[in-house]
């Protein structure tokens, strides 16, 4: 960064001494391009809380497999936590920026991706558990959008404010133009690997949840250490035992538990079967005229939602009615929910429920013995 040059407080302007700004000056490293895997660095010159000093923050990004192994189909866990502060010195000492391990492991956690790669088995296709997905709704804050590009692969995205969900098949990415990628930033060895092991035709789901904002973080981080919300969120935070899956099984369970989302992902059953089972449970609560109107209304919601998915009910039923009162349809939804519980949930979904549970990592071993 030759356009670097450190100033003091001293040096800077009026304007400059009163900005409301985030940062002064912003610096990219622009290295060379190297063989090895290097991480995104940015430097900004910022004032202190109290306007009376400058500092210089540094900004680091970068993929934890990659930076171990040059691909993201192999995966890293707790126990990788020394190799990996060792692997993130190096690779910034490559670029002459020398940072200790204390002050890595002590470093600041402002954003969090959290990857599961799960090998699918052949009567599950990747195709299959999209459709299913791409049926789920989180609130009207949120946004679903189901991409298809000219080959066929999928990729559903869930987006919000602070944390995004993505699903994809991580073989089929990998062997994409680098332009059309989810994860663009193409290691050439990723593609080795495929070839290596023969991995092409293998579907393999990629499960991404992305922690995109410091105070998203420490809510979701420090629940889980047992910690105020204010503790700062450190690297050496993540490697917590269990953290990482526990994090990836309540972003998970946050789409999966909603309502409107089990109706969707239930297994397809016959009409009259739901009817039934949803008449049965009403009856429980009472035998009345009540009770009939709620397993009726219920049965519709049911049918919809699992033809057309949650989103698309609500978009419908917003047009015309509930637009001040939405609690209502989410008090219909509920129940309906309630009413069906106890049909099975769908054989593909049950299926990504027991892997995540179980949160085996891929590593070598288990490339060699076959996904």
């Amino acid at each position: 960064m030759p356009e670097l040059i450190k100033r003091d407080y001293k040096d800077l302007s009026p304007t400059e001494r009163t900005s409301k700004h985030q940062y002064l000056r912003r610096f990219k490293l622009e290295a060379k391009q190297q063989e090895e895997y290097l991480p995104r660095v940015e430097i900004f010159e910022a004032l202190n809380e109290d306007h009376t000093s400058l500092l210089y923050v540094m900004k680091i990004e970068f993929s934890a497999p990659k930076l171990l192994y040059w691909n993201s189909l192999q995966e890293v866990g707790e126990d990788h936590k020394e190799r990996l502060f060792f692997a993130l010195k190096s690779a910034l000492a490559r670029v002459n920026i020398f940072v200790e391990i204390d002050t890595i492991a002590d470093a600041l956690v402002s954003a969090v991706h959290i990857c599961k790669n799960i090998p699918l088995p052949k009567t599950i296709k990747m195709r299959e558990v999209i459709n299913e997905l791409s049926k789920v709704d989180i609130s009207k804050a949120f946004d679903v959008a189901d991409k298809q590009d000219k080959k066929g692969a999928r990729v559903l995205n869930i987006y919000a404010g602070t944390t995004d969900w993505s699903f994809y098949d991580k073989i089929a990415d990998a062997e994409r133009p680098k332009n059309k990628r989810s994860d663009k930033h193409r290691i050439n060895h990723e593609r080795t690997i495929i070839e290596l092991y023969n991995l092409h035709g293998q579907e393999v789901f990629r499960y991404e949840y992305r922690i995109k904002k410091n105070q998203t973080v420490r809510r979701e981080v420090n629940v889980l250490l047992g910690r105020d919300y204010a503790s700062r969120v450190v690297f050496r935070d993540l490697f917590t035992p269990n953290l990482l899956k526990n994090l990836t099984l309540n972003s998970w369970h946050k789409i999966t538990e909603r309502p409107e989302n089990q109706l969707s992902l239930f297994g397809k059953v016959d009409k009259l079967t739901l009817l039934l089972h949803i008449l049965s449970e009403a009856e429980k609560r009472g035998v009345g005229a009540h009770s009939m109107n709620n397993a009726l209304i219920s049965y519709g919601i049911a049918t919809i939602i699992q033809d057309h998915g949650a989103k698309e009910l609500k978009a419908i039923m917003f047009e015309s009615w509930c637009k001040g009162h939405p609690e209502r349809l989410t008090k219909k939804i509920k129940l309906a929910s309630e009413f069906a519980s106890g049909l099975p949930v769908s054989s593909k979904i049950a299926f990504l429920n027991t892997a995540l549970e179980k949160f085996e990592l891929i590593n070598l071993a288990s490339l060699e013995k076959g996904l």
